[in-house]
């Protein structure tokens, strides 16, 4: 339960920063990023993406290395669809290419072993900001032996490209219900369509 309140401290503290930074915008700014929103003004109602990301789980049970730290590859695939310019809700399906074991869960139960955990949430997107992106939602990782409910946040940074395409980075919080909170970060495309 620490390291849930621990991960939700983070992550308000991370976006709090962020916007309050983002606040400071001078209006030169902000009608450049206006003009430029209008000559995009036309709405892709919907968008895929994939990245290639990186897992961290912290985990009682010592690696190799004499650290806590698991650190697994994995994949997400996403299809969103938008609202509106700032609002979008979508289906976040993240993959791990290894296996895992680990030593506890959240209320110190005996371990568990993930056989390439596959992570299903519903998300809801909240851009402020042209370059900025808000995430929170929920979902389920399933595995072989059990599957767990997980709540995920997250933002992301995208970056507009020719073409209706995007590149962004993606940074995600994983707190798992009855198993182990994760942190991914990762790059991403997408096509907007």
């Amino acid at each position: 339960m620490k390291k849930a309140f621990f991960y939700c401290v983070t992550l308000v503290f991370l976006f709090s920063s962020v916007v309050s930074i983002a606040q400071h915008e001078t209006e030169e700014d902000t009608h450049k990023e206006q003009t430029e929103h209008s000559e995009h003004s036309e709405l892709k109602k919907h968008s895929i993406s994939a990245v290639l990301s990186h897992t961290n789980i912290n985990s009682a049970k010592e690696n190799r290395n004499g650290s806590n730290w698991i650190a697994a590859p994995s994949f997400c695939f996403n299809y969103n669809f938008n609202i509106n310019h700032k609002w979008a809700i979508g289906l976040h399906n993240d993959i791990i290419v290894e296996n895992i074991d680990l030593d506890h869960t959240h209320d110190g139960g005996d371990g568990v072993i993930r056989q390439r955990p596959i992570s299903m949430a519903i998300m809801g997107t909240y851009k402020p900001l042209k370059y900025l992106a808000f995430l929170a939602g929920g979902g389920v990782e399933l595995s072989k032996h059990e599957d767990f409910p997980v709540i995920r946040l997250g933002v992301e940074a995208p970056m507009h490209l020719p073409n209706n395409w995007e590149v962004f980075g993606s940074l995600t919080g994983d707190i798992g219900i009855d198993s182990y909170d994760s942190i991914t970060f990762g790059i991403g495309f997408a096509k907007l369509f």
